[in-house]
């Protein structure tokens, strides 16, 4: 089972092997990529969504990744990571002094890069609203759930069904656990069937017949994933 940040980066990079190699990567770690070759191109492309991370090359044919970032600084505080093969303490000054929060010296291996985007989006706060199995994302800032990018509409009882499972993964949730967290609005528990009941909408709402996603632990509770 596997989950990720599900991070949208913005990836200035003029050399179109190392860009194509650098998305693959972030892309198996369930991110989003808008990959561009160029500085002009980076403009124009940069503020049609919001970002949350921005790696830039700071050598480009048409102009600098230092320039952009402070274009970048102007309106947000996204991070910024360089990927440069401009790498002495000048340089580095120089692209902290416009707003950098790290940089990644080239050549540099691929592992390497996704433990630093890893650990910038993380120090950003990236990735703890959001989750994501197989075909299935949950966004708890927007109590958004969507199945193959479609919206999923749950009730509030199914969403915080989910949501629990989601939270407690690798872990067998037994029936007593779900009951302690599930409410109604006079603050009783729900009983059992309540729970059985739900566990059965989700499923039909996810088209999770092969419990794929929510799998019965038989006389203990449920899990989520395999």
């Amino acid at each position: 089972m596997r989950f990720a940040a599900m991070a949208n980066i913005f990836l200035l990079e003029d050399d179109k092997i190392l860009s194509k190699g650098i998305s693959i990567a972030l892309k198996k770690d369930e991110h989003m990529v808008t990959a561009v070759y160029g500085y002009l191109e980076a403009l124009k492309q940069y503020q049609k969504q919001k970002y949350d991370l921005f790696l830039l090359d700071i050598n480009l044919p048409d102009g600098n990744g230092l320039e952009f970032c402070e274009k970048i600084r102007e309106t947000s505080e996204t991070p910024v990571l360089f990927l440069t093969a401009n790498d002495t303490e000048e340089d580095m000054l120089e692209g902290f002094g416009v707003g950098c929060d790290d940089y990644i010296s080239k050549p540099f291996s691929i592992e390497v890069l996704r433990k630093k985007v890893l650990a910038v989006l993380k120090r950003s706060g990236v990735g703890k609203f959001r989750m994501k199995y197989r075909d299935l994302e949950l966004d708890k800032e927007k109590c958004l759930v969507l199945m193959k990018g479609q919206e999923i509409h749950l009730t509030s009882t199914e969403y915080k069904l989910l949501l629990y499972l989601m939270e407690n993964r690798g872990r067998v949730v037994t029936k007593a656990m779900l009951l302690e967290q599930l409410w109604d609005i006079d603050g009783n528990f729900v009983d059992d069937n309540t729970v059985r009941v739900n566990i059965k909408r989700l499923r039909q709402k996810l088209n999770d017949e092969k419990q794929e996603y929510i799998v019965t632990v038989f006389g203990m509770g449920y899990s989520f994933g395999e």
